[in-house]
């Protein structure tokens, strides 16, 4: 399938590495003139080197894009390399974690930064490009937790503002729909990453389990059976960032394998 997006320009928040670095190769593959924008040098990279090594058209750019300027230097630093980005795709660290009654109100300042904020100076900085040329895809990485707050991972600031971060796409994709940009989410399911290895042993240790155990002990409740891959999402990203997709907007598309489950 021609996703129609060749020779745009993909403009990827937390493109280093898991997630972002599999949206990253993605659109590169598609033929995006790709940008990957994340805090550390050293993995940014060794991202634009793999992405290169396969044949992509890519550069990075070392930026906090939880911040106002972090993310005017990541647009900037896209804008010149390549143009100003045709296709955000917004992926970033959602913020301290915590039960309710362990985090105090900077954290919940702190998610409400991360996922609201830095969301809408992210759109307000690619929106004049898109509008122009009547065409623009903006997709955030979210998370199963905006249909059903996870049991077992206890992140009650980060439940709140992913859902405030959904709720402001949604606005979005109504306010833009008229300039040619479609404001999708993709929420994640376990998928199958360094940080989330990190945060399952942690859970596993506390029940007496080894990671091995406790993964094979849930996924076998999963219709697919397994853990999820950065591949699966990206290819739900590109599909939802490409001219196909131009007719849905104001959508959150849950990637998870089936699992209905809270975790």
């Amino acid at each position: 399938m021609d996703l129609g997006i060749a020779r745009k320009v993909a403009l990827v928040f937390g493109g280093s590495k898991g997630i972002g670095l599999g949206c990253a190769h993605e659109f590169a593959r598609e033929g995006c003139k790709t940008v990957i924008a994340a805090r550390t040098q050293a993995t940014i990279d060794t991202a634009v080197a793999e992405v290169r090594t396969a044949g992509g058209q890519v550069v990075g750019i070392s930026a906090d894009c939880t911040t106002r300027d972090g993310i005017a230097s990541a647009v900037n630093a896209a804008t010149g390399a390549f143009g100003a980005p045709d296709i955000l795709i917004f992926n970033v660290d959602s913020g301290p974690k915590g039960a309710f009654l362990d985090v105090d109100d900077e954290t919940f300042v702190a998610a409400n930064n991360n996922n609201v904020m830095a969301f809408r100076w992210a759109v307000q900085a690619v929106f004049p490009h898109m509008r122009e040329q009547g065409w623009g895809r903006i997709l955030t990485i979210g998370t199963n937790s905006v249909k059903a707050p996870h049991r077992k991972l206890p992140r009650a600031a980060q439940n709140t503002y992913r859902v405030g971060a959904l709720a402001l796409s949604k606005t979005l994709s109504a306010e833009l729909g008229p300039y040619g940009i479609t404001v999708n989410t993709l929420g994640t399911g376990a998928i199958a990453t360094p940080q989330f290895r990190d945060v399952f042993t942690k859970i596993a240790e506390a029940q007496g389990q080894t990671y091995e155990d406790y993964i094979a002990e849930r996924v076998s409740a999963w219709p697919v059976q397994r853990m999820g891959t950065p591949e699966d999402m990206a290819a739900a990203a590109a599909f939802l960032c490409s001219d196909r997709a131009g007719f849905i907007t104001g959508q959150v598309l849950i990637v998870d394998g089936g699992n209905l489950e809270v975790l």
